[in-house]
This record gives C-alpha cells, sequence and structure tokens, in this order.
C-alpha cells in the first residue's frame, strides 16, 4: 500500500500473489504453469517457508496438470479410494 506520508510503501502483511500461464501447442491437454510468489508457509521453521519464492526469483515455474494422462504421470501422485460406510 502507499503511503505517502509514511515515506513510502508499506510492509505486505497479508494477500496472495497467484500466476497462472496457460496455452495450448495444439494438443487435447492445456500446458498450464503457476506459482505463489510468495511461500505456501509463513511458519520460518517450515520447509516451506520460502518454497514458491526460490522459484519465483529463479524463474522456474509448477506444471498443472489438467487431463487425466497428465495428473496419472505425476511423480507425486498418492491414490486414496473412499467409500461410504
Amino acid at each position: 500500500m502507499w503511503n505517502p506520508a509514511g515515506g513510502g510503501y508499506t510492509e505486505v502483511t497479508t494477500g496472495s500473489s497467484y500466476i497462472q500461464a496457460v496455452g495450448w501447442n495444439g494438443g487435447r491437454c492445456p500446458q498450464a504453469r503457476t506459482l505463489l510468489t510468495y511461500a505456501q508457509s509463513s511458519n520460518p521453521n517450515s520447509p516451506y517457508f520460502s518454497d514458491q519464492t526460490q522459484l519465483y526469483s529463479g524463474e522456474r515455474w509448477v506444471t498443472s496438470r489438467f487431463c487425466e494422462k497428465d495428473i496419472l504421470t505425476s511423480p507425486k501422485l498418492r491414490v486414496v479410494w473412499a467409500r461410504e460406510r
């Protein structure tokens, strides 16, 4: 927030900055990259405290998966089956 009486911008204490870029390369599924420009955690002791900030500063984006074939090839895929009792 701009505060001219206070000498400029104030510290940002809340909010989000989510970036998403989507395109198509002629296939059936979109190509998407996403990023949070801050971090996933506000806890300085968390391993996620500056994870997204480091990606952002290194111009590295997170691949988003929209189509089933892309989801199924995700290296971090974890399938959990839930059923009604």
